[in-house]
């Protein structure tokens, strides 16, 4: 007699590649908005935007195209877009240096990830402000923020709507 899966083994590999997601986004942050002034610097932050960029495009891919669970798709997307991609962007911000060559204002690991919550939500404080390179860094979050939060909802009204509907 066969048993059918259990919901833990449904949803283990989505949650393994979650933990994946955040762990690598951490990490990333963590290393690379520490770098010596001396390291840090342009070839360093497009080196890690290019990164950056390939990250969310095989990311999409994945989601559009691997994953058939809207329950996990949505479950993903959220941590995903919600904690992953804005870490990521501080760690682009990071690897591009302090002292005010990215973002005035930000003195350490922390100020970037604010600023990059800040920037990815669109409140925009006005505290911190991008320079140089990071100015179109900061627009691409921003506009990235603006997709992704609405895919998100999105899909959580589509599932919401293919769960209740009424018939």
């Amino acid at each position: 007699m066969t048993r059918g899966p259990t919901a833990l083994n449904e949803w283990k590999s989505t949650l393994l590649a979650t933990a994946g997601m955040v762990i690598a986004s951490f990490f990333a942050w963590f290393g690379l908005s520490r770098l010596s002034e001396a390291t840090a610097g342009d070839t360093i932050g497009t080196m890690a935007a290019v990164g950056l960029v390939v990250w969310i495009v095989s990311q999409s891919w994945f989601y559009m195209t691997q994953v058939r669970s809207p329950r996990r798709l949505l479950f993903l997307m959220g941590v995903s877009f919600i904690q992953v991609v804005p870490f990521l962007f501080a760690a682009v911000y990071g690897a591009f240096g302090y002292n005010d060559l990215c973002v005035v204002g930000a003195h350490g690991p922390a100020d970037i990830l604010y600023f990059s919550y800040v920037t990815f939500t669109t409140v925009g404080y006005g505290d911190m402000a991008p320079i140089g390179l990071c100015r179109g860094l900061a627009v691409a979050e921003a506009v990235t923020g603006y997709i992704l939060l609405g895919m998100f909802v999105a899909a959580a009204v589509a599932l919401y709507a293919r769960t209740h509907s009424h018939q």
